[in-house]
């Protein structure tokens, strides 16, 4: 190098073994980076796996007609969060399903039930699923690393593994 030559700057390390290299993307801070379904085609996988498991329970209560996972993907939108519709169009008043939740399958179980519970009971006007022993709406929640179906009654109990309703 000679006096005056302009020096290059230092390279920027890479990312470290079995560590995502996140792309740029212009003004995106990269360190806040989600990925969605088109990073992680298996998380919506994982997630459609879910909405087979919670319309069995669907079937299993008497509702004749599943729900459909669907997932926002029309440039307007900002959501790119996947949801539960109902037969008739219903969904949940929430955001949806987020991505990351189909990362493993007791987490897209909880997020799948806890959206298709608020899409079913929109068409409904009714609590679903209701606990049989006790008649009180029951909740998707992870019980001893498994998604369950938990009522609140007598100090709370789980139902049933979603996916694995009995009877109506």
């Amino acid at each position: 190098m000679t006096p005056g030559e302009p020096t290059a700057p230092p390279a920027k390390p890479g990312p470290a073994k079995g560590q995502l290299r996140v792309p740029h993307h212009g003004g995106v801070d990269d360190a806040n980076f989600c990925p969605g379904f088109q990073e992680e085609p298996g998380w919506l996988a994982c997630l459609e796996d879910a909405m087979r498991l919670v319309n069995r329970d669907v079937a299993a209560t008497g509702i004749r007609r599943p729900c459909q996972l669907r997932v926002h993907d029309d440039e307007r939108n900002w959501s790119l969060n996947a949801y539960v519709e109902t037969w008739d169009g219903y969904t949940g008043t929430g955001p949806g399903i987020y991505p990351a939740s189909g990362a493993d399958p007791v987490s897209a179980l909880i997020a799948v039930a806890e959206d298709a519970q608020d899409a079913l009971m929109h068409a409904l006007s009714a609590a679903w699923p209701a606990c049989p022993v006790h008649r009180l709406g029951a909740h998707a929640r992870d019980h001893q690393e498994a998604a369950v179906w938990w009522c609140a009654g007598d100090g709370g109990h789980a139902v049933t593994a979603i996916g694995e309703w009995q009877g109506r």
